[in-house]
């Protein structure tokens, strides 16, 4: 989308639209896995509030403040930007959060997996147990 390439902004909103429901969707078995049932409801509502926390901070806040940057001011007080360089700053940052965000997920995955070794063993062996 910083290219501003013909069909970018589709293929963009596309993709951020597939990554909310992907999060919205591992969110629930997630939260319940890793921290279990008993504070579920804050533990759960603390995951979610990224999403309008990030959409604040990043579309309106920085967004916004970087548009102004960009932007002439017309004889008339108001500020003008057009063009592919209003927003391009806006979406290299946004990209270099999602990269940092992979990051970290990536690290818990690697940080999780001794935990999931022994949930998926602990399943298999009450399946012997039991005879199925």
């Amino acid at each position: 989308m910083a290219m501003a390439l013909p069909g970018s902004l589709y293929i963009g909103s596309v993709i951020v639209g597939l990554c909310y429901g992907v999060r919205l969707a591992i969110t629930v078995p997630t939260a319940s896995e890793l921290f279990g049932l008993k504070y579920y409801g804050l533990i759960y509502n603390i995951l979610i509030l990224n999403l309008p926390l990030g959409s604040f901070l990043f579309s309106g806040l920085l967004a916004g403040l970087l548009y102004d940057a960009q932007a002439t001011v017309t004889p008339s007080g108001g500020n003008e930007c057009y063009g592919p360089h209003c927003y391009r700053l806006c979406f290299l940052v946004m990209a270099g959060a999602c990269l940092f965000g992979c990051a970290l997920d990536v690290l818990m995955g690697i940080r999780t997996r001794d935990l999931y070794r022994k949930i998926s063993a602990s399943k298999r062996s009450k399946l012997v147990v039991n005879g199925t």
